[in-house]
């Protein structure tokens, strides 16, 4: 049996429960948040107080929710169904409104452990290059690496703008971590030594790199997170970057930075015989 399969088998009828009534997931998504009245449910969402008490009692017998005084709250059993659910309404709203970015990419690269947390991204905007404004995402790029002092990234490709870029942000103090492709570092080494060898000594900048075929590029900073991907065609697409400023999106991708840098490896003198 797959697993997913067989778990659903056996939580089909809580998940009707959960997702079928809209007072109910209305209610309950509410409660996650603080503490509220029926009253102050009526003047939410306009209910009248005869639909609003059977679903609290339904919540109440299910043990989500409890009424202390005429106030309801959620139990850590309700909080925690409560926080999947929102999680689940939050992921399903980003695919959604962000569809052609997520169906016109090879997302489905992302390993496992981080798509399963992808609503980590809700709170995000798609940057995207117009007919009018060729240049937008990398432009809209640069300025925020312009902005930070800590930047982490994972590049399969090599962009003729970025070593110049990244050798001013690290010689003005910005500490920067960048794990690269084989590929990518060949090319390093072979059109860009001299920006490596004047890095390549300084304390906040370290280079790594990993022999997967990795097929996702972003950059991760104390403010931002911005994420690229692979057309299905396999040209990397440079004209659209989710970007997001929410401190869960940027957790996430610096979790999915300590994932490709702990798969990587320091260069040597044998990767790139030019550098000191």
């Amino acid at each position: 049996m797959i697993p997913g399969i067989d778990s659903y088998n056996g939580i089909q009828e809580e998940l009707k429960f959960l997702t079928t009534s809209g007072v109910r997931i209305k209610l309950l998504v509410s409660l996650n948040k603080e503490n509220m009245t029926v009253d102050q449910f009526r003047d939410e969402f306009g209910y009248r107080t005869s639909t609003i008490l059977p679903v609290l009692a339904e919540l109440k017998s299910k043990d989500l929710i409890y009424k202390e005084d005429r106030q309801y709250g959620v139990t850590p059993y309700g909080k925690v169904i409560s926080s999947k659910l929102i999680d689940f309404i939050e992921t399903l709203c980003m695919f959604k409104t962000q569809e052609q970015f997520w169906k016109n990419h090879e997302t489905y690269v992302i390993p496992d452990l981080f798509f399963r947390n992808i609503g980590s991204l809700s709170i995000s905007t798609i940057v995207k290059d117009t007919p009018a404004d060729p240049f937008a995402t990398h432009r809209h790029f640069i300025k925020l690496l312009g902005e930070c002092t800590s930047v982490d990234g994972v590049s399969p490709f090599l962009y003729p703008d970025y070593p110049h870029i990244f050798k001013a942000l690290i010689e003005q103090g910005s500490a920067v971590r960048i794990v690269v492709t084989r590929p990518v570092l060949e090319l390093l080494c072979e059109q860009y030594t001299d920006v490596l060898q004047h890095v390549a000594v300084l304390p906040n900048f370290n280079l790594r790199v990993i022999e997967d075929d990795v097929k996702v590029a972003f950059t991760v900073t104390e403010k931002i997170m911005s994420l690229g991907f692979f057309r299905p065609d396999g040209t990397y697409d440079y004209s659209m970057d989710l970007v997001s400023e929410d401190a869960s999106a940027i957790g996430w991708g610096n979790a999915l930075f300590e994932y490709y840098w702990n798969r990587s490896v320091d260069i040597t003198e044998q990767d790139c015989t030019r550098l000191p």
